[in-house]
């Protein structure tokens, strides 16, 4: 599989920060969203270096570096998706969902008179859908989201007209499809896996 294309902090004192975050981040993609083939985009992305990633340092997730990085995104036409991860951010869940919001509505605002967004944002977390209904649909995509850092998800928003030009649900279908996927294989595996991810990640980062 070829390597995504990895955009890292410019700090120096962070360089083993980015890259164990990189790395575990690597792992949840790679083992949960396409080892269980959760994604309709995500291997082709992953393999053909249509991911950009940027592991911001900050402990308190700031918009503006955001909005720089969707830029980028923008500005190559290469890329299908982009992760913003936030290894220090110090956040809840729902806290972080309304950043996630807050980032949404400075993207659109700026863009006006035309507000439609060339990236389509998503928050991740490590609490994400915890004590969720597994048979649940809507909830297991939640409990799938559990990143091992808080991440915002960039998928560009013409990658999902294309899937969804025949007027269907995409969200609907992909949920109903993950959840079949993950009763064929047993949930709980999935559960043991994200957790041993989790368990790498807080091991790596209490050694920096």
């Amino acid at each position: 599989m070829g390597q995504p294309l990895d955009a890292e902090s410019p700090r120096a004192d962070g360089t083993q920060q980015v890259n164990e975050s990189l790395r575990v981040n690597a792992r949840y993609v790679e083992e949960i969203v396409i080892g269980w083939d959760l994604c309709p985009w995500a291997a082709r992305a992953w393999r053909d270096g249509q991911v950009s990633r940027r592991v911001m340092l900050d402990a308190a997730p700031e918009i503006t570096p955001v909005l720089k990085f969707i830029d980028e995104l923008v500005a190559s036409p290469i890329l299908a998706i982009g992760l913003a991860i936030f290894p220090r951010a110090s956040i809840s869940e729902v806290a972080f969902g309304s950043f996630a919001e807050r980032v949404r509505r400075a993207d659109r605002a700026r863009r006006s008179p035309d507000p439609r967004a060339p990236y389509l944002l998503a928050a991740f977390h490590p609490d994400s859908g915890l004590g969720a209904d597994l048979e649940n649909a809507a909830q297991l995509v939640s409990y799938i989201r559990r990143t091992p850092d808080p991440t915002l998800q960039l998928v560009r928003a013409s990658l999902i007209g294309e899937l969804s030009r025949d007027g269907r649900d995409l969200s609907a279908d992909i949920a109903a499809d993950n959840l079949a996927k993950v009763g064929v294989r047993n949930s709980s595996t999935l559960g043991m896996l994200l957790d041993d991810i989790r368990r790498d990640r807080d091991a790596a980062y209490s050694r920096l």
